[in-house]
């Protein structure tokens, strides 16, 4: 196995888990999708490596120095990538009738869109996102959407492309992103991670529950699941509120 491997294997034992806590993580949480949330954060400080060796002496495996000499992340993101496109594929074949050709998905998208669709796929790839723009390790980033999109995307266009990208959409995205901003801002001060990271992962019973008491969508009549799906849930903004949590800045100005 490579160091990538058990990496995804211990982050989901200790998620559901089936793993004691390592040394150096301490999870609180309890809710599945908080629990993930809270234990990505803690693996992002201290780093792959280390969460997989302190993951190795919780669990008595013992790895081969080989794994952690030979791990790189550009190895991690090459094998990420590979396993949310064998996933695509594989859902699409059961879907897609064998004389019919399925459209292209990415057709007509922003390159920027196409990337943050391929991190999405994957929880690893997020979490190396935010460690990278947090260093602004550029040569790294560089790295990501050569792998993910075959393009050298400008990482400062990038950031201020989906820090500002409510101000070049239709106004309905605009009320939107900036009402529910205000929201999931809100939501976080107020500590209710599992209330949040429900409404970030489209949960309709959530989101209906919320409208109710939200001060911000009580008194909008256009705020249905459907506004929030098509102008938000759709359109980048749960990850960009990902990104803003875990201490990613975005640009008001492009440089």
């Amino acid at each position: 196995m490579t160091l990538f491997e058990y990496y995804i294997d211990y982050m989901t034992r200790v998620c559901e888990g089936a793993l004691p806590t390592p040394a150096g993580i301490a999870l609180t949480e309890t809710d599945e999708m908080r629990r993930a949330m809270e234990l990505q954060q803690q693996i992002s400080a201290m780093g792959i490596p280390a969460f997989v060796k302190a993951c190795a002496a919780a669990a008595g495996d013992e790895i081969p120095q080989e794994a952690y000499d030979t791990f790189s992340m550009e190895d991690m993101l090459s094998a990420a990538h590979a396993l949310a496109n064998q996933a695509q594929q594989e859902n699409a074949a059961t879907e897609e009738k064998p004389e019919e050709k399925a459209p292209d998905p990415d057709a007509g998208k922003h390159a920027f869109e196409v990337f943050l669709d391929c991190i999405a796929l994957d929880d690893g790839l997020v979490q190396y996102l935010i460690e990278v723009l947090k260093k602004k390790d550029w040569q790294e980033f560089y790295k990501l959407s050569r792998i993910t999109t075959k393009l050298d995307l400008d990482p400062n266009e990038f950031l201020y492309w989906l820090g500002n990208k409510e101000q070049y959409a239709p106004e309905a995205e605009q009320v939107c992103a900036a009402v529910m901003d205000a929201c999931c801002l809100r939501l976080a001060e107020e500590k209710r991670l599992d209330v949040l990271a429900a409404l970030l992962s489209g949960d309709q019973n959530t989101f209906e529950l919320f409208r109710c008491e939200a001060p911000e969508l009580m008194h909008l009549p256009d705020a249905t699941f459907q506004w929030y799906c098509e102008n938000y849930l759709d359109r980048d903004y749960p990850l960009r509120t990902i990104l803003r949590l875990n201490g990613v800045e975005f640009p008001e100005t492009l440089r």
